[in-house]
């Protein structure tokens, strides 16, 4: 069943499906987690990985890091942000530390879930996290299930997540002219060039074009 499809509860006691981890995790601090996912009504823990997709994640830019990271949550201060590079967060993100981040849009959200490697113990079982944000990369909140840091919205193993959906945005901003439709500037007396495969275009010359028969089709 797609536990995304359950309308968005009303009230926490409402939220239709809990993971284990969550129906475990101590009064007070489960109901700070049904916060968290109240904006989506439904735990991103419960979510079978299958229904999430590694093409859908959110435009999360430097600003939206700095928002969260700093301003929100003062996980880092904002002269250590400006020293991103030397974070151990990011440091795991271009190590290759994190793995499997996919994302899903439920109830006008995206919810990404991702794994992560622990940076001193390599042979433990990877970090789960999710992070819920709006469809323009603002990050609502965040959880990591594998440290007791994760239950203060964000811990290394987030941060680390978060860079690299920014490191995502950013490369994917940055399309070759190859990899992207042509942005050339028309001439004044031309409104639209269609775009099509090379393979489906005629490059020959108009005179050519009368002499062949092949005026009719498109150059």
């Amino acid at each position: 069943m797609d536990v995304s499809q359950e309308s968005v509860p009303k009230s926490h006691d409402e939220v239709p499906v809990l993971s284990s981890y969550a129906k475990n995790l101590e009064s007070h601090v489960r109901e700070r987690y049904l916060k968290k996912i109240s904006v989506v009504g439904v735990d991103p823990a419960a979510i079978p990985s299958e229904q999430f997709s590694s093409e859908c994640l959110p435009p999360i830019e430097v600003s939206d890091l700095l928002s969260y990271l700093v301003l929100e949550t003062s996980y880092y201060t904002n002269k250590q942000f400006k020293a991103f590079k030397s974070l151990e967060a990011y440091n795991q993100m271009v190590s290759g530390f994190v793995a499997s981040v996919q994302g899903k849009e439920i109830a006008g959200k995206i919810v990404v879930v991702a794994k992560v490697r622990h940076s001193q113990r390599m042979n433990d079982p990877l970090v789960n996290i999710w992070i819920i944000a709006e469809k323009d990369g603002t990050i609502i909140s965040a959880h990591c299930l594998g440290c007791k840091a994760g239950l203060a919205k964000s811990c290394s193993h987030v941060a680390s997540v978060m860079f690299y959906i920014e490191a995502v945005t950013r490369i994917q901003g940055k399309l070759a002219c190859t990899q992207a439709k042509c942005t050339w500037i028309l001439p004044t007396y031309v409104n639209e060039v269609p775009y099509a495969k090379v393979g489906d275009r005629l490059f020959i010359s108009k005179e050519t074009q009368r002499r062949t028969g092949t005026e009719n089709r498109d150059i």
